[in-house]
């Protein structure tokens, strides 16, 4: 499934209208898809609030109201435009009409009696192409819906919000659920503007598939995508085949990151794990292979000396001792393999932003906090534009970009991605270690963004089953064991 911004979505309506399909059947399907939605979802509510605004998000939801009168449901609306003149389209007057032809409206003066009657309310008042915050009426009128906390269904994005922020931009109506038109905006899975859309689902309007697709290079990742980016491991397989992880990682202090690293890789399916460090969880896993560094004198000799068939792909950075991160740009550089970059690997300077360019095989894994240092911004900035962020670290350092948060967005030079898998209580120290390991564990083969996408979306799906068990109590340790079991359920669920 892709992700639009609103001038992708304009795009596809214009496209569709070139290709032959008239807007106005693209406006009466989405009004007859909102009117089944509600249909389905709140088949007990007998009287339905219609708020129509000036737009073509009006138009749908007068098109909604005729179809709910059509099926015997008392239908009030409530329009902010009076007159035909006051709507900005043809399709949304002719749509008005076509209501007003057989019924009755208001204006928004009867809002407060008529919240008191109402099963359900549905949102037409602003579509996707809001540009600035509501207000004077039209914002008091949006608080008084939300303090009547009522049901409420908004039709393609809740009023007030922007399609392409991810934060609301003013007031905003907070709906119960709702019914994306056509495609997902990227409001839609962004914190805090998500919150806003309740549940959401997306409306088939008639856009032919082919234009949608060639609007947006944004992915929203889902079951399908990862199942066909999984490591595969082959009847014949052994400990090389399948891929071995070299963990540079680790120090007196985080002992624990470098074995979350560790154990994460061997989850993740790897046929070995060394760990190159100082020293060693005391309780370390006896499967997870020692080489013990100093890193006051000949670190990157004894890192070297480690063979190449232990060392398929490299992860580096988890709990990484501070002085260790002077010779990160002779580490990266020291090995062409897949390198995972994390944590204390990420410090920016000159010879590093080259080791990385140079390398062209990296993929890096920051929280906000981290990207900000590294391309010299705020971490909110990073927070209001993610999207903009991971490209501008692909273009910077070359590398495959893994921008951590509640919602996480990979980025290649080709590609993006955005994963909404997860839960609250994996904010929690080691988390990302287990991503890390994770990571490197997937990339030994294919195309590593894809594979990095694919390892984001299982840790995602593997914490949100230990929420499960855990809620917001869990520790970073309790992924492990559902990671296997989280690559079990895709492929089981393979065909279906």
């Amino acid at each position: 499934m892709k992700l639009f911004s609103s001038e992708q979505m304009r795009s596809a309506d214009r496209d569709a209208v070139a290709a032959g399909i008239p807007s106005q059947i693209l406006m009466e399907r989405a009004g007859q898809q909102v009117a089944e939605y509600a249909l389905s979802h709140w088949p007990a509510a007998k009287t339905i609030l219609v708020l129509c605004g000036k737009g073509n998000n009006g138009g749908d939801a007068y098109v909604a109201a005729r179809y709910l009168r059509l099926a015997a449901k008392k239908v009030v609306v409530l329009e902010l435009a009076r007159t035909p003149s006051e709507l900005s389209t043809e399709d949304a007057r002719t749509a008005r009409a076509a209501y007003l032809a057989d019924a009755q409206s208001w204006g928004f003066e009867r809002l407060e009696p008529c919240l008191r009657g109402v099963d359900l309310i549905i949102d037409g008042l602003v579509g996707s192409g809001l540009g600035r915050p509501l207000t004077g009426d039209l914002a008091a009128a949006v608080k008084t819906i939300n303090i009547a906390q009522k049901e409420v269904l908004s039709i393609d994005i809740p009023s007030g919000i922007a399609a392409d922020q991810t934060m609301p931009i003013g007031p905003f109506i907070q709906a119960s659920r709702t019914l994306q038109l056509a495609g997902p905006k990227l409001a839609s899975v962004f914190q805090k503007a998500k919150a806003a859309f309740g549940q959401w689902d997306v409306a088939d309007i008639g856009i032919p598939k082919a234009i949608l697709a060639a609007q947006s290079n944004i992915t929203l990742l889902d079951d399908e995508f990862v199942r066909q980016n999984l490591p595969c491991c082959e009847e014949t397989a052994h400990k090389y085949s399948v891929g071995t992880v070299l963990v540079v990682a680790g120090s007196s202090r985080y002992l624990g990151a470098a074995e979350m690293a560790c154990r994460a890789a061997y989850r993740g399916g790897a046929g070995l794990v060394t760990l190159a460090a100082e020293t060693r969880l005391p309780n370390s896993w006896p499967e997870i292979i020692f080489e013990t560094l100093d890193w006051s004198k000949e670190a990157l000799q004894t890192i070297a000396s480690i063979p190449n068939q232990r060392a398929q792909v490299r992860v580096l950075g988890p709990g990484l001792d501070e002085r260790a991160k002077a010779f990160l740009p002779e580490l990266i550089a020291q090995s062409d393999k897949p390198t995972v970059l994390d944590a204390g690997a990420l410090e920016p300077s000159i010879p590093w932003f080259n080791a990385l360019k140079s390398h062209g095989n990296c993929v890096l894994t920051p929280h906000s906090g981290e990207a900000a240092r590294i391309l010299n911004l705020s971490s909110s900035e990073v927070n209001l534009d993610p999207l903009n962020t991971a490209k501008e670290l692909v273009k910077m350092t070359g590398a495959v970009v893994v921008l951590k948060g509640a919602t996480t967005v990979i980025a290649s030079h080709e590609h993006i991605w955005v994963s909404m898998k997860g839960h609250p209580g994996m904010a929690t120290g080691g988390t990302g270690d287990i991503l890390a390991g994770l990571i490197g564990s997937f990339i030994y083969k294919g195309d590593i963004a894809a594979r990095a996408a694919a390892a984001v979306y299982v840790h995602g799906y593997a914490g949100e089953l230990a929420a499960e068990r855990y809620g917001n109590g869990l520790i970073a340790t309790d992924l492990l064991d559902y990671l296997p079991q989280v690559v079990r359920n895709l492929l089981a669920r393979k065909g279906n």
